[in-house]
Order: structure tokens, then C-alpha cells, then sequence
């Protein structure tokens, strides 16, 4: 389980690292701009703004608080200081675009970052929302767990094994998602949260009775 949770964890570092390198900067300004398009249309202005006040708080404790972001803009976010590569050598037009590109590494990379914890702080809304449906579940996995052992019925481990497997594989496909360049629909969080809920449901109802 360990060795699955460090897998995912380095396709997450591995996308932060080198996305930038593959998608333009305008690229992910739309995928942003996209998504809260979409937020706008689905909730009201409050909620959207709770949802990105969310963003730049954790963006804060994460990147400037810690100095990173601060370091990254100083001494890596700049512009192309010229095209000439040597006294009288001009850059040829058909590199120009990629050492442009090049050069946006670093701001690419602070974007992803933020796109993260947007993704973040929009299921965190989701996980309010849900909260009331999250503890019915939790109670009906707990009740049912106890009219099977009441009963003398048998709580099944390879359910409780599968479904433990499903909400850890779910969570993680989820947060690689989270950095990747692509808009995600507004029902992609409440589908996500109510299988990870009906998972815990059934992780609950068939944990094994300890002698």
C-alpha cells in the first residue's frame, strides 16, 4: 500500500515537473479560466470566491510563506533578455518559440501549482456539501457491520480489501487529475466524493470482528 501511495505521489512530482515543458502558458490560463467559467455558472459569485480565497490560502501556507514562490519569481520568472545568442548572432526564427518557451518554465510550473490547489479548494466545497449524505453512510456502514455480527452474517474481507483498494486508488488517480492540464467538469468532484463515500461504506460494513 506504502509502495502504490509512492507511485502515485511521483506521477504527481513527475507532472509538476515536466508539464511545463510540453504546454504553453496560455494553455493553462484558459484550462483556469475554463473552469471558473464553469464554476460561475453553477454556483453563485460568493461560492466562487470562497472557492478561490480557499486557493490562495493554501497557495500561500504551500509557496509563499515557505519562500518558494518568492525565489522562483526573483530568479527564474523572466522574460527573454534578447534574441541575440552572440555579438552580431541572431537567434534563428524557428528556435524562437521553444527558447521562449523555455524561458515561461518556471511561471508554468507556479500556474500548476495553483490549478492544484484550486482543484483542491473546489472538492473541499464538494465535501461540505456532502457532509450530511458522507454521515448517513458512515452510520448505515457502522449499524450494518453490527446487524452482521449480531446475526452471526458474514463480513466478507475481500470486500473490505477490494473497496479499501478502490477509495486509496480513487483518491490518488483524483489528485493526479488535480495537476493535470485538462478542465475538469464540476460533477467530476461529487462523483468522485459519493464513490469514495459508498467505498468507506462498505470498507465499514465488513471490517472483521476481533475476537
Amino acid at each position: 500500500m506504502t509502495r502504490h501511495g509512492l507511485l502515485w505521489l511521483f506521477a504527481i512530482i513527475v507532472i509538476f515537473l515536466f508539464a511545463p515543458l510540453l504546454i504553453n502558458q496560455a494553455d493553462y490560463v484558459s484550462c483556469v479560466e475554463k473552469e471558473l467559467a464553469t464554476a460561475e455558472e453553477w454556483y453563485d459569485g460568493q461560492e466562487v470566491q470562497t472557492i478561490l480565497n480557499r486557493t490562495n490560502r493554501l497557495y500561500d501556507v504551500a509557496m509563499v510563506s515557505t519562500g518558494i514562490d518568492p525565489l522562483i519569481r526573483k530568479h527564474f520568472v523572466k522574460p527573454m533578455p534578447s534574441k541575440e545568442v552572440a555579438p552580431g548572432v541572431m537567434l534563428p526564427n524557428a528556435m524562437t518559440p521553444y527558447a521562449e518557451h523555455l524561458m515561461e518554465y518556471w511561471g508554468n510550473f507556479l500556474y500548476n501549482i495553483w490549478m492544484f490547489f484550486f482543484r483542491i479548494a473546489h472538492s473541499w466545497s464538494w465535501v461540505i456539501y456532502l457532509t450530511p449524505f458522507l454521515a448517513a453512510i458512515i452510520f448505515d456502514g457502522v449499524m450494518t457491520r453490527k446487524a452482521k455480527l449480531a446475526s452471526f452474517k458474514y463480513t466478507s474481507p475481500t470486500v473490505y480489501n477490494v473497496s479499501w483498494h478502490l477509495i486509496i486508488a480513487l483518491a490518488a488517480s483524483s489528485m493526479v487529475a488535480f495537476a493535470v492540464v485538462t478542465p475538469l467538469s464540476v460533477f467530476f468532484y461529487p462523483v468522485v466524493i459519493t464513490l469514495m463515500g459508498v467505498f468507506v461504506r462498505l470498507v465499514i460494513s465488513n471490517i472483521q470482528h476481533s475476537a
